[in-house]
């Protein structure tokens, strides 16, 4: 993983950064979140249920990661619903803080090859 290249990307709009499965947990202070939960879990109530997890590590420290792990394994469609919370750094009428930066796991080099191309349009590869 290239650190640098991620902390880049913070104060960047429109971007995220891809890294493998084993290097995230190298990126402190970080919320977590599994690519796979529901819309439900994603679009119920004023805010997303990450919203007040990553407000709290954000205000802490001068970068903080959003990181979102196993795009890879979705559907093509499934992963193109994240493309807004990159693209416009909001969801469900939550905005991310400027210091946080998105990050999305795939399991190796390979999984690249999964990622939908309206994502990877967005993305910088870390690895």
């Amino acid at each position: 993983m290239i650190k640098e290249i991620i902390d880049l990307q913070r104060n960047s709009k429109a971007t995220c950064a891809i890294v493998t499965n084993d290097d995230y947990s190298k990126l402190y202070p970080s919320v977590t979140m599994k690519a796979n939960v529901s819309d439900k879990f994603l679009l119920t109530g004023d805010k997303p249920p990450f919203a007040e997890k990553i407000d709290n590590k954000c205000n802490l420290t001068k970068i903080c990661y959003f990181v979102i792990t196993g795009i890879d394994e979705l559907s093509v469609e499934d992963q193109n619903r994240y493309v807004g919370l990159v693209k416009d750094r909001e969801m469900n009428g939550y905005c991310l803080p400027d210091n946080c930066i998105i990050v999305f796991t795939v399991k190796d080099r390979m999984g690249l090859k999964k990622v939908s191309q309206e994502l990877y349009h967005f993305a910088v590869v870390a690895f």
